[in-house]
């Protein structure tokens, strides 16, 4: 009877960090994932050590919480990987000068400019 409310305190607890993290990977920001993962694995390690049994449905909804997560961060990743490339275009574009040979030929001329961020 205790094992039963301890490993449903464990999947409640489980489930709520894995609510943490979706809020996380929605609202940023990312550096916290670290921290709520590690917590998250010992929750996980406690419950997969073969000493407890998880009912089906338990075993379900966990692992339709971290898929989501896991969609969520897929997207997250590939949206830095844009970003990442609209920012390498943009630096090419304002170091280089483009411009067409005699044969109409693109020429790429690259510019000696030192860029700096602004704050707008």
């Amino acid at each position: 009877m205790f094992d039963s409310f301890t490993t449903r305190g464990r999947i409640r607890n489980i489930l709520k960090l894995l609510r943490e993290e979706r809020e996380i990977l929605r609202n940023g920001p990312l550096s916290d994932l670290a921290r709520v993962a590690m917590r998250r694995d010992k929750l996980v390690e406690g419950l997969t050590n073969g000493t407890v049994e998880l009912a089906a449905s338990d075993l379900t909804t966990l692992h339709q919480e971290a898929d989501r997560n896991q969609n969520l961060l897929k997207a997250s990743l590939s949206g830095m990987k844009a970003a990442q490339t609209l920012l390498a275009e943009q630096h090419r574009a304002a170091t280089t000068m483009g411009t067409y040979t005699d044969s109409g030929e693109r020429l790429e001329v690259p510019q000696n400019r030192e860029l700096k961020d602004r704050i707008v």
